[in-house]
């Protein structure tokens, strides 16, 4: 996986974990991490005044229990070489405000984070985190083994599509035998009908304008020495991410590569809805989704926004 020097993983002390973990292990080992850092978010602790007076030491003890219970889990997973470069935060209140804050406060290169297999829709962390933290974000389906033979990156040949395929290349290069799918989703124009050319044929048009683009897409990027193959895949029911989806489903990639916006003041909010519905509805394939790190609005911006 890409080269990441601070990496934050959201655990949450459910079985879930023990993926994150093994998903770590490659990360981590291949790419000389130098700082790991496990963060836990817990509910405020209500206790009354007339409660901590008879037990002060209780919330220091909770806390003092969940560390312990992740450094347990850590150390059955992780080489001894990761387990001396590990800190873990165990933090009360809102997950997304503390992460934010931990995020730009440590200078993270990546967060990876679960999905638990009774997932239904909604995303809500998960999409709050892509639109507003200021580095990548990998998220990690419970129960997935790790595999990087495919790599599927979806591709409209924008900006932030091409940092999404240099991520990928990166990977390539680290692994043998590795694939890359690049697939493009085009559309036919409600208005096709004026050119006086059928549906399939001016969706033939369709498809040859993505050729061209995908040509010049690619040689503005370095992908020497890489398999990589493009695909092309007519959308027609006006909803390319069902076509992105199926693909995935049909093909098993490793890891589904989706950029996003740099973040700025007048893109805190946007990620692109592609991207917002395939963190949405993608629930059981890895998903790497790549933002240039540091492209960020101020720390007082971006939590008022939450």
């Amino acid at each position: 996986m890409p080269s990441r020097e601070k990496i934050m993983v959201l655990v949450d002390t459910s079985d879930a974990d023990r993926t994150l973990l093994k998903f770590l292990e490659i990360i981590a080992t291949t790419n000389e991490t130098k700082e790991i850092h496990f963060f836990n978010s817990i509910s405020e602790m209500k206790i009354p005044d007339e409660v901590l007076k008879e037990f002060p030491e209780i919330k220091e003890k909770s806390i003092a229990e969940r560390e312990s219970k992740i450094r347990v889990l850590a150390k059955s997973i992780l080489s001894k070489k990761l387990m001396d470069i590990i800190h873990i935060h165990i933090k009360e209140g809102a997950p997304s405000k503390a992460i934010l804050k931990f995020v730009e406060k440590n200078d993270i290169d990546l967060i990876m984070m679960g999905r638990h297999k009774n997932f239904i829709g909604g995303g809500v962390l998960s999409n709050r985190l892509a639109r507003r933290a200021a580095c990548s974000l990998f998220i990690i389906p419970e129960g997935v083994e790790p595999s990087t033979h495919l790599l599927h990156v979806p591709c409209d040949f924008s900006d932030h599509s091409k940092g999404a395929m240099q991520e990928a290349i990166k990977v390539a290069r680290k692994y043998k035998d590795v694939k890359i799918i690049c697939q493009n989703v085009y559309t036919v124009p409600g208005g096709y009908h004026y050119s006086g050319k059928t549906y399939e044929e001016f969706a033939e048009v369709m498809k040859s304008n993505a050729e061209r683009d995908y040509k010049r897409f690619m040689s503005e990027i370095d992908h020497e020495g890489v398999s990589l193959e493009v695909v092309y895949s007519l959308d027609t029911n006006d909803n390319p991410v069902t076509d992105i989806i199926d693909f995935a489903h049909d093909n098993q990639p490793g890891a589904i590569f989706i950029g996003v916006k740099g973040r700025t003041s007048t893109t805190a909010l946007f990620i692109g809805s592609r991207a917002e519905q395939l963190i949405q509805y993608n629930n059981d394939i890895p998903m790497m989704v790549v933002r240039p790190k540091g492209k960020n609005a101020g720390l007082l911006d971006l939590i008022r926004e939450i």
